[in-house]
């Protein structure tokens, strides 16, 4: 059994978001467990690169911030490919939704 199977979030994404989630399982299903385990490497690495960005102060502006947000995007669309306005809605939910905010917590408080 693959060690990315579980998802604790996978019944309320699949209702919430049917098409995305549909998609994204599709996108991961075609991946190796050695594919799954380098994106979710790299998602660490690049959640570390915004957290200390944040942390810095930096201007939302600047290159560095737009290449770590770049990649981010990239990350995400490995599973599905939003909008832009999907995207800045995902971006909300983050701040928003107590689960992912103590989740990029661990990174960088607020």
């Amino acid at each position: 059994m693959s060690e990315f199977v579980t998802n604790p979030h996978a019944s309320e994404a699949s209702e919430r978001w049917p098409d995305q989630y549909a998609e994204s399982q599709r996108r991961m299903g075609r991946l190796t467990d050695q594919q799954k385990r380098e994106l979710f490497e790299r998602t660490e690495q690049n959640h570390q690169a915004l957290a200390a960005l944040f942390s810095s102060g930096a201007d939302v502006s600047a290159a560095e911030v737009q290449e770590a947000i770049a990649e981010h995007y990239g990350w995400v669309s490995a599973f599905w490919t939003p909008s832009r306005q999907a995207y800045i809605g995902l971006g909300e939910m983050y701040v928003s939704d107590e689960r992912f905010r103590a989740n990029y917590d661990k990174y960088a408080p607020g």
